[in-house]
Protein backbone atom coordinates (compact mmCIF):
# COMPACT_ATOMS: atom_id res chain seq x y z
CA UNK A 1 0.00 0.00 0.00
CA UNK A 2 1.14 3.57 -0.66
CA UNK A 3 2.32 5.20 2.52
CA UNK A 4 0.22 8.38 2.76
CA UNK A 5 2.22 11.55 3.18
CA UNK A 6 0.57 14.51 4.87
CA UNK A 7 0.23 17.34 2.37
CA UNK A 8 -0.29 20.93 3.59
CA UNK A 9 -3.92 21.87 3.17
CA UNK A 10 -4.88 18.59 1.52
CA UNK A 11 -6.71 15.50 2.74
CA UNK A 12 -5.05 12.36 1.38
CA UNK A 13 -7.17 9.22 0.98
CA UNK A 14 -6.00 5.79 -0.14
CA UNK A 15 -8.53 3.53 -1.83
CA UNK A 16 -8.12 -0.18 -2.45
CA UNK A 17 -9.49 -1.01 -5.90
CA UNK A 18 -10.24 -4.50 -7.15
CA UNK A 19 -9.34 -3.86 -10.78
CA UNK A 20 -7.74 -6.27 -13.27
CA UNK A 21 -5.27 -3.82 -14.81
CA UNK A 22 -3.38 -0.65 -14.01
CA UNK A 23 -5.30 1.27 -16.67
CA UNK A 24 -8.63 0.16 -15.19
CA UNK A 25 -7.48 1.23 -11.71
CA UNK A 26 -6.34 4.60 -13.05
CA UNK A 27 -9.75 5.15 -14.63
CA UNK A 28 -11.55 4.28 -11.38
CA UNK A 29 -9.23 6.55 -9.39
CA UNK A 30 -10.00 9.42 -11.75
CA UNK A 31 -13.71 8.69 -11.39
CA UNK A 32 -13.36 8.84 -7.61
CA UNK A 33 -11.47 12.14 -7.75
CA UNK A 34 -14.27 13.67 -9.80
CA UNK A 35 -17.18 12.02 -7.95
CA UNK A 36 -15.94 13.19 -4.57
CA UNK A 37 -15.45 16.80 -5.65
CA UNK A 38 -17.05 18.44 -8.69
CA UNK A 39 -19.42 15.54 -9.49
CA UNK A 40 -20.04 16.81 -13.03
CA UNK A 41 -18.61 15.61 -16.38
CA UNK A 42 -15.49 17.27 -17.80
CA UNK A 43 -16.22 20.54 -19.56
CA UNK A 44 -19.17 21.57 -17.40
CA UNK A 45 -17.13 24.00 -15.33
CA UNK A 46 -14.19 26.19 -16.21
CA UNK A 47 -10.66 24.88 -16.44
CA UNK A 48 -9.74 27.21 -13.59
CA UNK A 49 -12.39 25.67 -11.31
CA UNK A 50 -11.40 22.14 -12.29
CA UNK A 51 -7.79 22.94 -11.54
CA UNK A 52 -8.68 24.26 -8.08
CA UNK A 53 -11.28 21.81 -6.88
CA UNK A 54 -10.97 18.50 -8.73
CA UNK A 55 -9.51 15.69 -6.63
CA UNK A 56 -5.96 14.79 -7.61
CA UNK A 57 -4.74 11.25 -8.29
CA UNK A 58 -1.30 11.21 -6.67
CA UNK A 59 -0.32 7.60 -7.21
CA UNK A 60 -1.43 4.07 -8.01
CA UNK A 61 0.40 1.04 -6.66
CA UNK A 62 -0.26 -2.59 -7.66
CA UNK A 63 -0.92 -5.14 -4.93
CA UNK A 64 0.32 -8.69 -5.07
CA UNK A 65 -3.05 -10.43 -5.17
CA UNK A 66 -6.04 -8.15 -5.08
CA UNK A 67 -5.83 -5.11 -7.31
CA UNK A 68 -4.37 -1.66 -6.69
CA UNK A 69 -4.09 1.07 -4.07
CA UNK A 70 -4.90 4.53 -5.40
CA UNK A 71 -3.99 7.68 -3.50
CA UNK A 72 -6.27 10.65 -4.11
CA UNK A 73 -5.91 14.03 -2.43
CA UNK A 74 -8.46 16.79 -1.94
CA UNK A 75 -7.97 20.48 -1.27
CA UNK A 76 -9.14 22.20 1.89
CA UNK A 77 -11.47 24.36 -0.19
CA UNK A 78 -13.43 21.16 -0.89
CA UNK A 79 -13.15 19.34 2.42
CA UNK A 80 -13.53 22.26 4.79
CA UNK A 81 -12.81 21.41 8.42
CA UNK A 82 -16.22 20.15 9.55
CA UNK A 83 -16.15 16.46 10.43
CA UNK A 84 -19.07 15.36 8.29
CA UNK A 85 -17.86 17.16 5.18
CA UNK A 86 -14.40 15.68 5.66
CA UNK A 87 -15.88 12.18 5.85
CA UNK A 88 -18.20 12.87 2.94
CA UNK A 89 -15.28 13.85 0.74
CA UNK A 90 -13.13 10.93 1.83
CA UNK A 91 -15.89 8.33 1.51
CA UNK A 92 -19.17 9.79 0.30
CA UNK A 93 -20.48 8.70 -3.10
CA UNK A 94 -17.53 6.33 -3.24
CA UNK A 95 -19.45 4.20 -0.74
CA UNK A 96 -21.97 3.49 -3.51
CA UNK A 97 -19.30 2.00 -5.80
CA UNK A 98 -18.45 -1.68 -5.95
CA UNK A 99 -15.02 -2.94 -4.84
CA UNK A 100 -13.71 0.39 -3.54
CA UNK A 101 -12.47 0.50 0.05
CA UNK A 102 -10.98 3.39 2.04
CA UNK A 103 -7.83 1.92 3.59
CA UNK A 104 -5.91 4.99 4.71
CA UNK A 105 -6.54 8.62 5.51
CA UNK A 106 -4.20 11.50 6.30
CA UNK A 107 -5.89 14.61 7.69
CA UNK A 108 -4.30 18.05 7.18
CA UNK A 109 -3.40 20.18 10.18
CA UNK A 110 -6.35 22.48 9.58
CA UNK A 111 -8.79 19.59 10.03
CA UNK A 112 -6.96 18.19 13.04
CA UNK A 113 -7.07 21.59 14.72
CA UNK A 114 -10.82 21.82 14.16
CA UNK A 115 -11.68 18.40 15.60
CA UNK A 116 -11.82 17.79 19.35
CA UNK A 117 -10.15 14.42 19.69
CA UNK A 118 -10.38 12.73 23.08
CA UNK A 119 -11.16 15.09 25.93
CA UNK A 120 -9.05 13.03 28.34
CA UNK A 121 -7.11 10.57 26.23
CA UNK A 122 -5.20 7.62 27.60
CA UNK A 123 -3.26 9.56 30.22
CA UNK A 124 -6.34 11.41 31.37
CA UNK A 125 -8.16 8.11 31.79
CA UNK A 126 -5.30 6.84 33.93
CA UNK A 127 -5.68 9.89 36.15
CA UNK A 128 -9.44 9.39 36.30
CA UNK A 129 -9.27 5.81 37.58
CA UNK A 130 -6.05 6.11 39.60
CA UNK A 131 -3.87 3.97 37.33
CA UNK A 132 -1.12 6.45 36.59
CA UNK A 133 1.74 3.98 36.73
CA UNK A 134 1.47 2.53 33.26
CA UNK A 135 -0.25 -0.80 33.75
CA UNK A 136 -2.91 -2.04 31.32
CA UNK A 137 -6.48 -1.05 32.13
CA UNK A 138 -9.46 -3.35 32.72
CA UNK A 139 -13.08 -2.72 31.83
CA UNK A 140 -16.11 -4.94 32.31
CA UNK A 141 -19.62 -4.96 30.87
CA UNK A 142 -22.88 -5.34 32.75
CA UNK A 143 -25.53 -7.38 30.93
CA UNK A 144 -27.64 -9.03 29.58
CA UNK A 145 -30.90 -7.36 28.70
CA UNK A 146 -33.75 -8.75 30.78
CA UNK A 147 -32.03 -8.20 34.09
CA UNK A 148 -33.52 -5.55 36.34
CA UNK A 149 -31.57 -2.44 37.17
CA UNK A 150 -31.13 -3.75 40.72
CA UNK A 151 -29.55 -6.95 39.36
CA UNK A 152 -27.30 -5.01 37.02
CA UNK A 153 -26.27 -2.76 39.89
CA UNK A 154 -25.30 -5.82 41.90
CA UNK A 155 -23.05 -7.03 39.08
CA UNK A 156 -21.53 -3.57 38.74
CA UNK A 157 -20.82 -3.38 42.46
CA UNK A 158 -19.04 -6.74 42.29
CA UNK A 159 -16.85 -5.54 39.43
CA UNK A 160 -16.06 -2.32 41.30
CA UNK A 161 -15.16 -4.17 44.50
CA UNK A 162 -12.78 -6.32 42.47
CA UNK A 163 -11.03 -3.19 41.26
CA UNK A 164 -11.77 -2.90 37.54
CA UNK A 165 -11.03 0.50 36.08
CA UNK A 166 -14.23 0.96 34.09
CA UNK A 167 -17.70 -0.54 33.87
CA UNK A 168 -19.88 -0.04 30.83
CA UNK A 169 -23.46 -0.82 29.99
CA UNK A 170 -23.79 -3.47 27.35
CA UNK A 171 -24.62 -1.75 24.06
CA UNK A 172 -27.99 -3.57 24.09
CA UNK A 173 -28.97 -1.90 27.36
CA UNK A 174 -30.81 1.25 26.39
CA UNK A 175 -34.27 1.91 27.83
CA UNK A 176 -35.95 -1.50 28.22
CA UNK A 177 -38.67 -1.99 30.81
CA UNK A 178 -36.65 -4.17 33.26
CA UNK A 179 -33.95 -1.50 33.40
CA UNK A 180 -35.15 1.89 32.15
CA UNK A 181 -32.40 4.37 31.41
CA UNK A 182 -33.00 6.82 34.26
CA UNK A 183 -33.43 4.17 36.95
CA UNK A 184 -30.56 2.03 35.68
CA UNK A 185 -28.05 4.85 35.55
CA UNK A 186 -29.04 6.15 38.97
CA UNK A 187 -28.93 2.80 40.74
CA UNK A 188 -25.80 1.48 39.01
CA UNK A 189 -23.94 4.76 39.56
CA UNK A 190 -24.84 4.68 43.25
CA UNK A 191 -23.77 1.05 43.56
CA UNK A 192 -20.40 1.78 41.96
CA UNK A 193 -19.90 4.86 44.15
CA UNK A 194 -20.67 2.84 47.29
CA UNK A 195 -18.25 0.10 46.25
CA UNK A 196 -15.56 2.70 45.58
CA UNK A 197 -16.16 4.18 49.04
CA UNK A 198 -15.73 0.73 50.60
CA UNK A 199 -12.51 -0.14 48.78
CA UNK A 200 -10.94 3.24 48.14
CA UNK A 201 -11.11 2.49 44.44
CA UNK A 202 -11.97 4.81 41.57
CA UNK A 203 -13.91 2.61 39.18
CA UNK A 204 -15.66 4.68 36.49
CA UNK A 205 -19.13 3.82 35.18
CA UNK A 206 -19.94 4.58 31.52
CA UNK A 207 -23.72 4.46 30.90
CA UNK A 208 -24.92 3.83 27.37
CA UNK A 209 -26.55 7.04 26.09
CA UNK A 210 -27.19 5.76 22.57
CA UNK A 211 -30.77 6.58 21.63
CA UNK A 212 -32.99 9.31 20.22
CA UNK A 213 -30.95 12.41 19.47
CA UNK A 214 -33.65 14.67 20.90
CA UNK A 215 -33.21 12.93 24.28
CA UNK A 216 -29.41 13.02 24.29
CA UNK A 217 -29.05 16.30 26.17
CA UNK A 218 -31.30 15.20 29.02
CA UNK A 219 -29.56 11.84 29.23
CA UNK A 220 -26.16 13.48 29.40
CA UNK A 221 -27.42 15.80 32.13
CA UNK A 222 -28.66 12.82 34.10
CA UNK A 223 -25.29 11.10 33.75
CA UNK A 224 -23.58 14.22 35.11
CA UNK A 225 -26.10 14.46 37.96
CA UNK A 226 -25.35 10.89 39.06
CA UNK A 227 -21.61 11.58 39.18
CA UNK A 228 -20.52 9.42 36.25
CA UNK A 229 -17.32 10.62 34.56
CA UNK A 230 -18.12 9.27 31.11
CA UNK A 231 -20.60 7.74 28.69
CA UNK A 232 -20.70 5.03 26.10
CA UNK A 233 -22.05 5.86 22.65
CA UNK A 234 -22.42 3.93 19.40
CA UNK A 235 -21.20 6.52 16.87
CA UNK A 236 -22.04 4.47 13.80
CA UNK A 237 -25.66 4.34 14.98
CA UNK A 238 -26.04 7.90 16.24
CA UNK A 239 -23.54 9.53 13.89
CA UNK A 240 -19.94 10.58 14.23
CA UNK A 241 -20.93 14.19 14.73
CA UNK A 242 -23.02 13.31 17.77
CA UNK A 243 -19.86 11.97 19.38
CA UNK A 244 -17.97 15.07 18.28
CA UNK A 245 -20.62 17.29 19.87
CA UNK A 246 -20.32 15.45 23.19
CA UNK A 247 -16.52 15.62 23.11
CA UNK A 248 -16.48 19.33 22.36
CA UNK A 249 -19.50 20.26 24.47
CA UNK A 250 -19.68 21.77 27.96
CA UNK A 251 -20.17 18.52 29.88
CA UNK A 252 -16.80 17.11 31.05
CA UNK A 253 -17.47 13.52 29.99
CA UNK A 254 -15.08 10.90 28.68
CA UNK A 255 -16.39 8.84 25.77
CA UNK A 256 -16.26 5.11 25.18
CA UNK A 257 -17.11 4.34 21.54
CA UNK A 258 -18.81 1.04 20.73
CA UNK A 259 -18.37 -0.43 17.22
CA UNK A 260 -21.87 -1.82 16.59
CA UNK A 261 -23.26 -1.04 13.13
CA UNK A 262 -19.88 0.19 11.88
CA UNK A 263 -20.08 -2.21 8.93
CA UNK A 264 -16.38 -2.83 8.70
CA UNK A 265 -14.17 -5.88 8.80
CA UNK A 266 -10.71 -7.01 7.77
CA UNK A 267 -11.75 -9.10 4.77
CA UNK A 268 -14.25 -6.83 3.04
CA UNK A 269 -13.69 -5.20 -0.33
CA UNK A 270 -15.78 -2.10 0.40
CA UNK A 271 -16.42 0.21 3.34
CA UNK A 272 -13.81 1.84 5.57
CA UNK A 273 -10.93 -0.22 6.93
CA UNK A 274 -11.20 -0.75 10.72
CA UNK A 275 -7.96 1.03 11.56
CA UNK A 276 -9.13 4.10 9.62
CA UNK A 277 -12.65 4.13 11.06
CA UNK A 278 -11.69 3.37 14.67
CA UNK A 279 -8.11 4.59 14.81
CA UNK A 280 -8.45 7.84 12.89
CA UNK A 281 -12.09 8.91 12.61
CA UNK A 282 -13.46 7.71 15.97
CA UNK A 283 -10.40 9.11 17.73
CA UNK A 284 -10.43 12.46 15.94
CA UNK A 285 -14.16 12.79 16.61
CA UNK A 286 -13.61 12.48 20.35
CA UNK A 287 -13.45 8.87 21.54
CA UNK A 288 -11.27 8.40 24.62
CA UNK A 289 -11.77 4.62 24.51
CA UNK A 290 -12.42 2.69 21.30
CA UNK A 291 -13.92 -0.78 21.57
CA UNK A 292 -13.12 -3.13 18.71
CA UNK A 293 -13.35 -6.82 17.85
CA UNK A 294 -10.39 -8.74 19.23
CA UNK A 295 -8.70 -11.76 17.71
CA UNK A 296 -9.61 -15.08 19.26
CA UNK A 297 -13.12 -14.02 20.21
CA UNK A 298 -16.44 -14.84 18.68
CA UNK A 299 -15.78 -12.60 15.65
CA UNK A 300 -12.18 -13.79 15.21
CA UNK A 301 -10.48 -10.90 13.48
CA UNK A 302 -6.80 -11.44 12.61
CA UNK A 303 -4.44 -10.27 15.32
CA UNK A 304 -2.60 -8.15 12.73
CA UNK A 305 -5.80 -6.16 12.22
CA UNK A 306 -6.08 -5.58 15.96
CA UNK A 307 -2.49 -4.40 16.15
CA UNK A 308 -3.12 -1.99 13.27
CA UNK A 309 -6.04 -0.45 15.20
CA UNK A 310 -3.92 -0.20 18.35
CA UNK A 311 -1.15 1.53 16.43
CA UNK A 312 -3.52 4.13 14.96
CA UNK A 313 -5.06 4.96 18.33
CA UNK A 314 -1.63 5.55 19.87
CA UNK A 315 0.18 7.19 16.97
CA UNK A 316 0.88 10.95 16.77
CA UNK A 317 -2.08 12.78 15.23
CA UNK A 318 -1.43 16.49 15.36
CA UNK A 319 -2.43 17.89 18.76
CA UNK A 320 -5.03 15.12 19.26
CA UNK A 321 -4.53 12.95 22.32
CA UNK A 322 -4.01 9.21 22.14
CA UNK A 323 -7.02 7.00 22.85
CA UNK A 324 -7.24 3.68 24.68
CA UNK A 325 -7.72 0.60 22.49
CA UNK A 326 -10.33 -1.70 24.06
CA UNK A 327 -10.19 -5.17 22.49
CA UNK A 328 -13.43 -7.05 23.21
CA UNK A 329 -15.95 -9.46 21.77
CA UNK A 330 -15.64 -12.80 23.52
CA UNK A 331 -12.26 -12.23 25.18
CA UNK A 332 -11.68 -14.85 27.88
CA UNK A 333 -10.47 -13.68 31.28
CA UNK A 334 -8.00 -16.58 31.43
CA UNK A 335 -6.24 -15.21 28.33
CA UNK A 336 -5.79 -11.68 29.67
CA UNK A 337 -2.08 -12.05 30.42
CA UNK A 338 -1.26 -13.09 26.87
CA UNK A 339 -3.17 -10.14 25.42
CA UNK A 340 -1.41 -7.71 27.75
CA UNK A 341 1.92 -9.18 26.65
CA UNK A 342 1.05 -8.80 22.98
CA UNK A 343 -0.67 -5.40 23.06
CA UNK A 344 1.32 -3.71 25.80
CA UNK A 345 0.26 -1.56 28.76
CA UNK A 346 -1.52 1.16 26.76
CA UNK A 347 -4.56 -1.09 26.40
CA UNK A 348 -7.95 -1.36 28.10
CA UNK A 349 -9.05 -4.97 27.88
CA UNK A 350 -12.86 -5.30 27.88
CA UNK A 351 -14.37 -8.51 29.22
CA UNK A 352 -18.03 -9.25 29.86
CA UNK A 353 -19.54 -12.67 29.27
CA UNK A 354 -16.44 -14.61 30.31
CA UNK A 355 -16.58 -13.08 33.80
CA UNK A 356 -20.35 -13.34 34.10
CA UNK A 357 -20.14 -17.06 33.35
CA UNK A 358 -17.96 -17.67 36.43
CA UNK A 359 -19.37 -19.17 39.61
CA UNK A 360 -17.27 -16.70 41.61
CA UNK A 361 -17.47 -13.45 39.64
CA UNK A 362 -15.70 -11.46 42.34
CA UNK A 363 -12.77 -13.88 42.51
CA UNK A 364 -12.46 -14.17 38.74
CA UNK A 365 -12.50 -10.40 38.34
CA UNK A 366 -9.88 -9.94 41.06
CA UNK A 367 -7.61 -12.39 39.25
CA UNK A 368 -8.11 -10.38 36.07
CA UNK A 369 -7.11 -7.17 37.84
CA UNK A 370 -4.09 -8.95 39.29
CA UNK A 371 -3.09 -9.98 35.76
CA UNK A 372 -3.17 -6.33 34.73
CA UNK A 373 -1.00 -5.33 37.69
CA UNK A 374 1.40 -8.15 36.87
CA UNK A 375 1.72 -6.79 33.34
CA UNK A 376 2.98 -3.42 34.56
CA UNK A 377 6.32 -2.64 32.89
CA UNK A 378 9.36 -3.36 35.05
CA UNK A 379 10.33 -0.40 37.20
CA UNK A 380 6.94 1.29 36.92
CA UNK A 381 4.52 1.64 39.82
CA UNK A 382 1.06 0.21 38.96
Amino acid sequence: MIEPQQQPGRLVATYRLRCPTYDAAKEVARDIAREQTLEVPPGVVSAELEGRLLGRVDGITPRAADGFDAQVSYGLEVTGTELLQVVNVAYGNVSLMNDVRLVDLSLPDEVLEALPGPRYGLEGLRDMVGARGGRPLISAAIKPIGRTYEELAGVAATFARAGVDAIKDDHGLVDQSPAPFLERVTVVANAVAEANAETGGRTAYFPNVTGPVDQLGSRLDHVIATGCPGVMVCPSLMGLDVMRSIASGPRPLAIMAHPTHSQTGPCRTEGIAPEVLYGTLYRAAGADIVIYVNAGGRFAWPVEQCEAINARLRAPLGRIRTAAPAPAGGVKDADAGSWFERYGPDTMLLIGGSLLAQQDILGATRRLVEAAVAATPVGVQP
